[in-house]
This record gives structure tokens, C-alpha cells and sequence, in this order.
């Protein structure tokens, strides 16, 4: 009979405990963006079935398979090992990486630019969204590296 309120406090005490939101985030956060890949293959394999011009139906392909590349990625790093940090960690370390990176997201993001202003409907918002994602990469290593070079 002692050992019944003393289990009874243990279970109540565990029961209080709560699971922190950064535990939680990291269990999401791997769902989360393969539901955005998934959709965002989807999107594009659309765009090329919609296509009204050889260039939209080239960008259509390029963007399903640029995205399903990423979920077989995400995949296969789930499977490898348990995520810790950012999920896509594309941050460049070397400086001349980082020019190429940035050399190439400008010409993507310009392609996008040019995209969204020839195409119409689902074609034009994938023109602008890439343009504004490569904008956003660029940012992220811009301040990647600058946090680089203050720490050295």
C-alpha cells in the first residue's frame, strides 16, 4: 500500500513533463518540407503539362526534377542519419565557392525574372518564387560568410 501513492506522484510527475518545442520542430520541420517538395514537383510537373511554350515546358521539367532531386535528398539523409541543425545546410564555407554560388543563384534568379514575364498563371508565379528563393539564398550566405570572416 506505500508503494501506491509514491507510483501514483512518479506517473503524475511524468505525465507533467512536457516535450520541449525545439524537439518537436525537429521532428516537423523534415515532414513539413517534404510536403513543400512533393507540392512543389507537383507544381512543376503541371506547368510543363500546361505549357504553352518550349520554354515554360523546359522550366516546368527542370523545376520537378530540380525538386524531386531535393525529396530523394531529404530521404535519403532522414534514412542515413537523425537531422540535427538546418535541414538543407547549402551554406558555402570556401570564398570561392561562395562567388560561384552566388554567380550562378543571380543567373537563376534572372531566368525566373524573364520566366515570370513571359509566362502566364502557374508559370509566372513559379518565375517570381524562384527568383525570390535565389534572392534569399544569396542573403543567407551573404550572411554566412560575413559571420565567417567576423569570427575569424
Amino acid at each position: 500500500m506505500g508503494n501506491g501513492p509514491s507510483r501514483m506522484k512518479e506517473a503524475a510527475a511524468g505525465h507533467r513533463q512536457r516535450v520541449p518545442l525545439r524537439d518537436i520542430g525537429a521532428w516537423v520541420t523534415p515532414w513539413l518540407v517534404g510536403v513543400l517538395l512533393a507540392c512543389a514537383t507537383l507544381l512543376g510537373f503541371f506547368t510543363a503539362a500546361d505549357a504553352r511554350g518550349p520554354d515554360t515546358y523546359a522550366t516546368g521539367f527542370f523545376t520537378a526534377g530540380l525538386t524531386l532531386i531535393a525529396l530523394v535528398w531529404l530521404v535519403k539523409r532522414s534514412c542515413d542519419r537523425p537531422t540535427r541543425g538546418w535541414l538543407f545546410d547549402v551554406r558555402i564555407e570556401r570564398p570561392e565557392s561562395f562567388l560561384l554560388l552566388v554567380v550562378l543563384l543571380t543567373v537563376i534568379g534572372i531566368g525566373g525574372l524573364f520566366l515570370a514575364a513571359d509566362a502566364h498563371g502557374a508559370a509566372e508565379s513559379a518565375g517570381y518564387a524562384l527568383f525570390v528563393v535565389c534572392l534569399l539564398f544569396i542573403g543567407w550566405n551573404l550572411k554566412h560568410h560575413y559571420d565567417q570572416i567576423d569570427s575569424h
